[in-house]
Protein backbone atom coordinates (compact mmCIF):
# COMPACT_ATOMS: atom_id res chain seq x y z
CA UNK A 1 0.00 0.00 0.00
CA UNK A 2 1.32 3.94 -0.30
CA UNK A 3 0.56 6.23 2.29
CA UNK A 4 0.59 9.68 2.59
CA UNK A 5 0.85 10.98 6.21
CA UNK A 6 -0.32 14.67 6.72
CA UNK A 7 1.55 16.02 10.08
CA UNK A 8 4.10 13.36 9.99
CA UNK A 9 6.38 15.38 12.05
CA UNK A 10 4.40 14.24 15.88
CA UNK A 11 5.44 12.12 17.48
CA UNK A 12 2.38 9.39 17.04
CA UNK A 13 1.97 10.09 13.37
CA UNK A 14 6.27 9.51 13.01
CA UNK A 15 5.68 6.77 15.05
CA UNK A 16 2.91 5.22 12.83
CA UNK A 17 4.87 5.96 9.35
CA UNK A 18 8.01 3.94 10.63
CA UNK A 19 5.28 1.18 11.74
CA UNK A 20 3.92 1.30 8.37
CA UNK A 21 7.30 1.39 6.39
CA UNK A 22 8.82 -1.73 8.09
CA UNK A 23 5.76 -3.68 7.22
CA UNK A 24 7.13 -3.09 3.42
CA UNK A 25 4.95 -0.27 2.56
CA UNK A 26 5.23 2.89 0.78
CA UNK A 27 5.59 5.51 2.98
CA UNK A 28 5.81 9.40 2.66
CA UNK A 29 4.40 12.68 4.87
CA UNK A 30 4.62 16.46 4.63
CA UNK A 31 4.47 18.91 7.63
CA UNK A 32 5.92 21.95 8.69
CA UNK A 33 9.32 22.78 8.43
CA UNK A 34 9.77 23.06 12.13
CA UNK A 35 11.87 20.06 13.88
CA UNK A 36 9.98 18.63 16.96
CA UNK A 37 12.35 16.01 17.88
CA UNK A 38 10.51 12.95 16.48
CA UNK A 39 12.15 12.83 12.88
CA UNK A 40 15.01 10.50 13.71
CA UNK A 41 13.27 7.47 13.17
CA UNK A 42 12.07 8.73 9.94
CA UNK A 43 15.22 9.99 8.90
CA UNK A 44 16.85 6.19 9.73
CA UNK A 45 14.30 4.99 7.18
CA UNK A 46 14.92 7.69 4.53
CA UNK A 47 11.27 8.68 4.57
CA UNK A 48 10.89 11.52 2.39
CA UNK A 49 9.31 14.44 4.40
CA UNK A 50 7.75 17.47 2.50
CA UNK A 51 6.79 20.48 3.25
CA UNK A 52 2.34 21.38 3.22
CA UNK A 53 1.49 21.80 -0.55
CA UNK A 54 -1.55 21.54 -2.69
CA UNK A 55 1.01 20.38 -5.17
CA UNK A 56 2.00 16.70 -3.24
CA UNK A 57 -1.58 15.65 -3.42
CA UNK A 58 -3.17 13.28 -5.82
CA UNK A 59 -5.15 9.97 -6.16
CA UNK A 60 -2.08 7.63 -5.84
CA UNK A 61 -2.20 7.57 -1.93
CA UNK A 62 -4.32 6.19 0.88
CA UNK A 63 -3.99 9.52 3.36
CA UNK A 64 -3.60 9.80 7.16
CA UNK A 65 -4.67 12.73 8.79
CA UNK A 66 -2.81 13.65 12.20
CA UNK A 67 -5.50 15.24 14.38
CA UNK A 68 -3.47 18.56 14.91
CA UNK A 69 -4.96 19.59 11.13
CA UNK A 70 -8.56 20.45 9.79
CA UNK A 71 -9.87 21.37 6.65
CA UNK A 72 -8.17 24.76 7.07
CA UNK A 73 -4.63 22.72 6.17
CA UNK A 74 -4.49 23.28 2.20
CA UNK A 75 -3.42 19.56 1.90
CA UNK A 76 -6.75 18.47 3.67
CA UNK A 77 -8.57 20.84 2.01
CA UNK A 78 -7.96 18.93 -1.53
CA UNK A 79 -8.09 15.73 0.30
CA UNK A 80 -11.76 16.54 1.33
CA UNK A 81 -12.37 18.34 -1.73
CA UNK A 82 -11.18 15.38 -4.13
CA UNK A 83 -12.93 12.82 -1.94
CA UNK A 84 -9.37 11.12 -1.76
CA UNK A 85 -9.72 8.35 0.70
CA UNK A 86 -8.46 9.26 3.85
CA UNK A 87 -8.50 8.60 8.19
CA UNK A 88 -7.56 10.48 11.01
CA UNK A 89 -4.69 9.26 12.73
CA UNK A 90 -6.95 7.81 15.75
CA UNK A 91 -9.58 6.14 13.25
CA UNK A 92 -7.03 4.77 11.18
CA UNK A 93 -5.10 2.68 14.31
CA UNK A 94 -8.78 1.35 15.56
CA UNK A 95 -9.64 -0.18 12.02
CA UNK A 96 -6.01 -2.50 11.78
CA UNK A 97 -6.14 -5.82 12.16
CA UNK A 98 -4.79 -8.10 15.82
CA UNK A 99 -5.08 -7.90 19.40
CA UNK A 100 -5.10 -4.47 20.19
CA UNK A 101 -3.17 -3.40 23.45
CA UNK A 102 -3.87 -0.01 24.20
CA UNK A 103 -1.79 2.18 27.00
CA UNK A 104 -3.98 5.02 28.00
CA UNK A 105 -3.47 7.38 31.26
CA UNK A 106 -2.89 11.06 32.24
CA UNK A 107 1.06 10.24 33.17
CA UNK A 108 3.61 7.54 31.98
CA UNK A 109 1.61 6.16 28.76
CA UNK A 110 5.22 6.12 26.39
CA UNK A 111 6.92 4.07 29.43
CA UNK A 112 4.29 1.35 29.65
CA UNK A 113 3.90 1.17 26.37
CA UNK A 114 7.76 0.67 25.66
CA UNK A 115 8.17 -2.01 28.57
CA UNK A 116 5.31 -3.90 26.79
CA UNK A 117 7.05 -3.58 23.64
CA UNK A 118 10.25 -4.73 24.81
CA UNK A 119 9.45 -7.71 26.85
CA UNK A 120 7.53 -8.52 23.95
CA UNK A 121 10.49 -7.69 21.64
CA UNK A 122 10.76 -11.35 20.35
CA UNK A 123 7.20 -11.97 19.50
CA UNK A 124 4.84 -11.26 16.38
CA UNK A 125 4.50 -7.67 17.36
CA UNK A 126 3.90 -3.78 15.80
CA UNK A 127 4.21 -0.20 18.15
CA UNK A 128 3.22 2.48 17.69
CA UNK A 129 4.95 4.85 20.55
CA UNK A 130 4.49 8.65 21.70
CA UNK A 131 8.16 9.05 21.66
CA UNK A 132 8.12 8.79 17.75
CA UNK A 133 9.14 5.11 18.05
CA UNK A 134 7.33 2.67 15.81
CA UNK A 135 7.59 -0.47 14.01
CA UNK A 136 6.97 -4.16 13.62
CA UNK A 137 5.90 -7.06 11.45
CA UNK A 138 3.72 -7.42 8.63
CA UNK A 139 2.07 -10.58 9.90
CA UNK A 140 1.86 -9.05 13.61
CA UNK A 141 -0.55 -10.80 16.35
CA UNK A 142 -0.21 -7.70 19.16
CA UNK A 143 -0.84 -4.21 18.09
CA UNK A 144 0.65 -2.20 21.24
CA UNK A 145 -0.06 1.74 21.07
CA UNK A 146 -0.76 4.47 23.27
CA UNK A 147 -4.47 6.21 23.62
CA UNK A 148 -4.27 9.67 24.38
CA UNK A 149 -7.34 10.98 26.20
CA UNK A 150 -6.99 14.62 24.62
CA UNK A 151 -10.22 15.63 22.74
CA UNK A 152 -12.05 11.87 23.24
CA UNK A 153 -9.49 10.48 20.74
CA UNK A 154 -8.79 7.31 22.46
CA UNK A 155 -12.68 6.51 22.25
CA UNK A 156 -12.69 5.46 18.64
CA UNK A 157 -10.65 2.44 19.98
CA UNK A 158 -12.21 -0.62 21.23
CA UNK A 159 -8.89 -2.88 22.42
CA UNK A 160 -8.31 -6.12 23.73
CA UNK A 161 -6.51 -5.60 26.50
CA UNK A 162 -6.94 -1.56 27.80
CA UNK A 163 -3.96 -0.35 30.43
CA UNK A 164 -5.23 3.03 32.50
CA UNK A 165 -1.70 4.03 34.14
CA UNK A 166 -3.25 6.92 36.47
CA UNK A 167 -6.01 9.43 35.84
CA UNK A 168 -5.54 12.96 36.81
CA UNK A 169 -6.84 16.46 35.53
CA UNK A 170 -4.67 17.64 32.70
CA UNK A 171 -5.70 19.04 29.43
CA UNK A 172 -7.85 22.00 30.64
CA UNK A 173 -8.21 23.82 27.02
CA UNK A 174 -10.91 20.29 26.11
CA UNK A 175 -11.61 18.96 30.01
CA UNK A 176 -12.99 21.32 32.58
CA UNK A 177 -13.21 19.11 35.51
CA UNK A 178 -11.89 15.75 37.19
CA UNK A 179 -15.01 14.33 36.62
CA UNK A 180 -14.81 15.42 32.94
CA UNK A 181 -12.13 13.19 32.08
CA UNK A 182 -13.03 10.36 35.09
CA UNK A 183 -16.02 9.98 32.43
CA UNK A 184 -14.05 10.22 29.31
CA UNK A 185 -12.04 6.63 30.57
CA UNK A 186 -14.91 5.36 31.90
CA UNK A 187 -16.29 5.31 28.24
CA UNK A 188 -13.32 3.77 27.44
CA UNK A 189 -13.24 0.79 29.40
CA UNK A 190 -16.94 0.18 28.54
CA UNK A 191 -15.30 -0.35 24.81
CA UNK A 192 -12.55 -2.61 26.22
CA UNK A 193 -12.34 -6.08 26.27
CA UNK A 194 -9.97 -6.50 29.31
CA UNK A 195 -8.84 -3.56 31.71
CA UNK A 196 -5.44 -3.22 33.54
CA UNK A 197 -5.35 -0.62 36.15
CA UNK A 198 -3.64 0.50 39.33
CA UNK A 199 -4.36 -0.13 42.22
CA UNK A 200 -3.23 -3.77 41.11
CA UNK A 201 -2.35 -6.53 42.86
CA UNK A 202 0.10 -5.62 45.64
CA UNK A 203 3.72 -5.40 45.10
CA UNK A 204 6.39 -4.92 47.49
CA UNK A 205 9.90 -2.38 46.67
CA UNK A 206 12.62 -4.56 48.62
CA UNK A 207 15.63 -2.84 48.10
CA UNK A 208 16.51 0.76 46.12
CA UNK A 209 20.50 1.68 45.10
CA UNK A 210 22.10 2.87 42.71
CA UNK A 211 22.32 0.57 40.13
CA UNK A 212 18.92 -1.21 40.66
CA UNK A 213 15.63 -1.45 42.38
CA UNK A 214 14.35 -4.83 43.22
CA UNK A 215 11.02 -5.61 43.86
CA UNK A 216 8.80 -8.50 45.11
CA UNK A 217 5.65 -8.86 42.97
CA UNK A 218 3.34 -12.32 42.63
CA UNK A 219 5.95 -13.79 45.26
CA UNK A 220 8.30 -13.51 42.47
CA UNK A 221 11.28 -11.40 42.40
CA UNK A 222 12.64 -8.88 40.07
CA UNK A 223 15.81 -6.75 39.66
CA UNK A 224 14.99 -3.81 37.64
CA UNK A 225 17.14 -0.55 36.38
CA UNK A 226 14.11 1.61 36.80
CA UNK A 227 14.30 4.47 39.82
CA UNK A 228 11.20 5.87 41.67
CA UNK A 229 7.68 4.93 42.41
CA UNK A 230 5.79 5.50 39.22
CA UNK A 231 8.08 3.71 36.95
CA UNK A 232 7.91 0.70 38.77
CA UNK A 233 4.30 1.27 38.97
CA UNK A 234 4.67 1.11 34.83
CA UNK A 235 6.67 -1.80 34.87
CA UNK A 236 4.35 -3.42 37.02
CA UNK A 237 1.59 -2.47 34.91
CA UNK A 238 3.67 -4.05 31.82
CA UNK A 239 4.39 -7.51 33.50
CA UNK A 240 0.55 -7.48 34.58
CA UNK A 241 -0.44 -7.54 30.78
CA UNK A 242 2.29 -10.26 29.99
CA UNK A 243 0.74 -12.32 32.95
CA UNK A 244 -2.88 -12.00 31.19
CA UNK A 245 -1.21 -12.76 27.79
CA UNK A 246 -0.27 -15.92 29.43
CA UNK A 247 3.43 -15.72 29.88
CA UNK A 248 5.11 -16.89 33.06
CA UNK A 249 7.32 -15.83 35.23
CA UNK A 250 10.42 -17.30 33.45
CA UNK A 251 9.62 -16.06 30.15
CA UNK A 252 9.72 -12.00 31.56
CA UNK A 253 12.59 -12.57 33.76
CA UNK A 254 14.22 -13.43 30.26
CA UNK A 255 13.04 -10.40 28.59
CA UNK A 256 13.63 -8.32 31.39
CA UNK A 257 17.27 -6.90 30.36
CA UNK A 258 15.32 -5.90 26.86
CA UNK A 259 13.44 -3.01 28.93
CA UNK A 260 14.83 0.59 28.51
CA UNK A 261 13.33 4.07 29.10
CA UNK A 262 11.67 5.74 26.13
CA UNK A 263 13.43 9.06 24.55
CA UNK A 264 13.04 12.20 26.57
CA UNK A 265 12.14 9.96 29.89
CA UNK A 266 15.19 10.11 32.32
CA UNK A 267 17.16 10.25 28.71
CA UNK A 268 20.83 10.64 30.18
CA UNK A 269 24.29 12.54 28.93
CA UNK A 270 27.55 12.55 30.95
CA UNK A 271 29.78 15.38 30.24
CA UNK A 272 32.72 15.18 32.58
CA UNK A 273 30.88 14.58 35.99
CA UNK A 274 27.74 16.29 35.35
CA UNK A 275 24.60 14.17 34.30
CA UNK A 276 22.71 15.97 31.63
CA UNK A 277 18.94 14.31 31.73
CA UNK A 278 16.49 15.38 28.75
CA UNK A 279 12.92 14.90 30.16
CA UNK A 280 9.06 15.21 28.49
CA UNK A 281 7.78 16.30 31.79
CA UNK A 282 5.31 19.20 31.33
CA UNK A 283 2.57 18.10 34.27
CA UNK A 284 3.30 18.78 37.81
CA UNK A 285 3.04 14.83 38.92
CA UNK A 286 5.48 14.41 36.40
CA UNK A 287 7.72 16.71 37.44
CA UNK A 288 7.15 15.58 40.81
CA UNK A 289 7.95 11.89 40.04
CA UNK A 290 11.18 12.51 37.61
CA UNK A 291 12.49 14.20 41.13
CA UNK A 292 11.80 11.22 43.08
CA UNK A 293 13.34 9.28 40.03
CA UNK A 294 16.65 11.26 40.08
CA UNK A 295 16.93 11.47 43.71
CA UNK A 296 16.51 8.08 43.84
CA UNK A 297 19.14 7.11 41.87
CA UNK A 298 21.80 9.97 42.67
CA UNK A 299 21.56 10.44 46.32
CA UNK A 300 22.28 14.08 48.26
CA UNK A 301 22.70 15.39 44.12
CA UNK A 302 22.75 19.14 43.59
CA UNK A 303 20.16 19.74 40.92
CA UNK A 304 19.15 22.32 38.13
CA UNK A 305 16.22 22.38 36.46
CA UNK A 306 15.77 24.26 32.97
CA UNK A 307 11.23 24.06 32.34
CA UNK A 308 9.75 25.48 28.99
CA UNK A 309 6.01 25.15 30.13
CA UNK A 310 4.24 23.41 27.47
CA UNK A 311 0.52 25.43 25.95
CA UNK A 312 -0.59 28.66 27.83
CA UNK A 313 -3.57 26.75 29.56
CA UNK A 314 -2.02 23.97 31.05
CA UNK A 315 0.56 26.23 32.58
CA UNK A 316 -2.04 28.48 34.06
CA UNK A 317 -4.10 26.08 35.27
CA UNK A 318 -1.93 24.64 37.28
CA UNK A 319 0.79 27.29 38.19
CA UNK A 320 0.38 26.83 41.71
CA UNK A 321 1.21 22.99 41.18
CA UNK A 322 4.20 24.34 38.96
CA UNK A 323 5.56 25.87 41.26
CA UNK A 324 5.37 23.29 44.35
CA UNK A 325 6.89 21.06 42.09
CA UNK A 326 9.57 23.42 40.51
CA UNK A 327 10.65 24.04 44.07
CA UNK A 328 11.90 21.03 44.73
CA UNK A 329 15.38 21.07 42.46
CA UNK A 330 18.30 24.05 43.66
CA UNK A 331 18.18 25.86 41.17
CA UNK A 332 15.61 26.46 38.34
CA UNK A 333 15.24 28.23 35.14
CA UNK A 334 12.13 28.84 33.28
CA UNK A 335 11.88 29.15 29.67
CA UNK A 336 8.65 31.03 27.72
CA UNK A 337 5.68 28.99 27.24
CA UNK A 338 6.28 26.46 23.77
CA UNK A 339 3.02 27.39 21.54
CA UNK A 340 1.85 25.74 18.87
CA UNK A 341 -0.95 25.60 16.27
CA UNK A 342 -3.00 24.82 19.03
CA UNK A 343 -2.10 28.05 21.22
CA UNK A 344 -0.21 30.41 19.21
CA UNK A 345 2.29 32.86 21.09
CA UNK A 346 0.88 35.92 23.07
CA UNK A 347 2.80 37.78 24.87
CA UNK A 348 0.11 39.18 27.92
CA UNK A 349 -0.64 35.93 28.75
CA UNK A 350 3.49 35.27 28.23
CA UNK A 351 3.53 37.68 30.83
CA UNK A 352 1.05 36.17 32.96
CA UNK A 353 2.99 33.41 33.04
CA UNK A 354 6.27 35.01 33.70
CA UNK A 355 4.77 36.88 36.82
CA UNK A 356 3.54 33.29 38.31
CA UNK A 357 7.18 31.78 37.88
CA UNK A 358 8.68 34.79 39.16
CA UNK A 359 10.55 33.17 42.06
CA UNK A 360 12.71 31.38 39.31
CA UNK A 361 14.90 32.43 36.89
CA UNK A 362 14.25 33.39 33.82
CA UNK A 363 15.81 30.71 31.12
CA UNK A 364 17.31 34.29 29.16
CA UNK A 365 19.61 34.24 32.16
CA UNK A 366 20.62 31.32 31.33
CA UNK A 367 24.78 30.99 30.79
CA UNK A 368 25.96 27.15 30.00
CA UNK A 369 29.34 28.57 30.73
CA UNK A 370 28.46 28.98 34.84
CA UNK A 371 28.02 25.43 34.89
CA UNK A 372 31.08 24.00 36.16
CA UNK A 373 30.79 19.73 34.53
CA UNK A 374 33.20 18.68 37.04
CA UNK A 375 30.55 18.82 39.57
CA UNK A 376 29.04 16.19 40.36
CA UNK A 377 25.37 17.31 39.73
CA UNK A 378 22.19 16.81 37.55
CA UNK A 379 21.32 19.25 35.12
CA UNK A 380 17.84 17.98 33.53
CA UNK A 381 16.22 19.53 30.76
CA UNK A 382 12.10 19.50 31.21
CA UNK A 383 9.19 19.68 28.91
CA UNK A 384 7.31 18.45 25.86
CA UNK A 385 8.62 21.61 23.50
CA UNK A 386 12.14 21.78 22.22
CA UNK A 387 13.90 23.15 24.71
CA UNK A 388 15.69 20.00 24.67
CA UNK A 389 17.04 20.36 21.08
CA UNK A 390 18.27 24.01 21.56
CA UNK A 391 20.27 23.05 24.74
CA UNK A 392 21.74 19.73 23.49
CA UNK A 393 23.13 21.35 20.28
CA UNK A 394 25.92 22.86 22.70
CA UNK A 395 27.60 19.07 22.81
CA UNK A 396 27.49 17.97 19.03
Amino acid sequence: MKYYLVGIKGSGMSALASMLYDMGHEVIGSDVANNYGFEQELIKRSIKILEFSKDNINESYIYIISNAYNDSNVEVKLIKENNYQYFYYHNFISKLPGFHIAICGTHGKTTTTTFIKDLLKEEQIAYIIGDGTGGGLNNYKYLIYEACEYQDHFLAYEPDILVITNIEYDHPDYFKSIEDVEKSFNLMKEKSKIVIELPIDQYQIIEVNSEYTKISYHDNIYMIKLFGKHLIDDFVLSIKVLEVLGFDYEYILKHIDNIHMPKRRMQETKIENTILIEDYGHHPTEIKALYNSVTSKYLNIYTICLFQPHTYSRTLAFAKDFVEALKLFNEVYIDEVFTSKREPYNIETQNKVNYLFNEFNSYKNFDLNNIDFKKEQVVIILGAGDLNIRFMKNFK
